[in-house]
């Protein structure tokens, strides 16, 4: 059971989206930022308790940074919408989340496929 505890903040990173987004909604930016440090410290917890006991799974490896872009692109749309931020650096941030997982979507692909 402790192997899936890295897995399981992970998954509360994913259910701390909602109150984050909610708080920024209702301009409670206090409240936004307690819950944005409690996924920042599940975000270290998960990390470091996955290496020191070689807890590392391959829902860890794919969802860890998964639940750290959802994060941010929700906060970043949550933000311009709002109009506190100009919608161009939302814009900016996915099209750069967009080529980052695109290429590494590639290399995965040129590792596991005949290309090399």
């Amino acid at each position: 059971m402790l192997k899936y505890v890295p897995n399981i903040l992970t998954l509360i990173r994913f259910i701390l989206i909602a109150p984050i987004v909610v708080a920024i909604a209702n301009e409670s930016f206090i409240i936004a930022v307690i819950f944005l440090i409690i996924s920042g410290i599940t975000d270290v917890l998960d990390g470091w308790i996955a290496r020191k006991f070689n807890f590392i799974t391959d829902f860890g490896k794919l969802m860890d940074p998964f639940a750290d872009k959802a994060t941010q692109i929700a906060i970043l749309v949550t933000l311009a919408v709002k109009g506190i931020i100009p919608f161009w650096i939302l814009a900016v941030v996915v099209i750069k989340e967009f080529a980052m997982i695109s290429r590494s979507f590639i290399s995965l692909w040129k590792r596991t496929c005949c290309i090399k």
